[in-house]
């Protein structure tokens, strides 16, 4: 996961996101090492993809993770219960740190 890492936060979550360059921040930012640590047993948001089988290169092949897969991933090797409850936690923490 390289440059094309950018997720484009909730329009209500963009208001409040003054540091945000054009409504998306790095996938690499959003789930710091601290946040991965926080609340999974992966130092970064790779390892927890790459120990699902998921490789991400592109936003194409994040488009293409079907929301069952990392679903099942997330609830297995994290402290959430979907895909969504981690992204929207580690929006909220970004945008409650900055």
């Amino acid at each position: 996961m390289e440059d094309f890492n950018n997720i484009e936060a909730e329009p209500d979550q963009q208001q409040n996101a003054t540091n945000a360059t054009e409504g998306s921040i790095p996938f690499t930012d959003l789930f710091s090492s601290q946040f991965m640590q926080q609340y999974t047993q992966f130092d970064s948001i790779d390892e927890l993809l790459s120990s699902g089988g998921f490789e991400v290169n592109s936003e194409e092949d994040y488009e293409a993770i079907s929301d069952e897969d990392i679903d099942a991933h997330v609830v297995k090797t994290t402290k959430f219960n979907s895909w969504k409850e981690m992204l929207t936690n580690a929006i909220a923490t970004e945008f409650t740190i900055k």
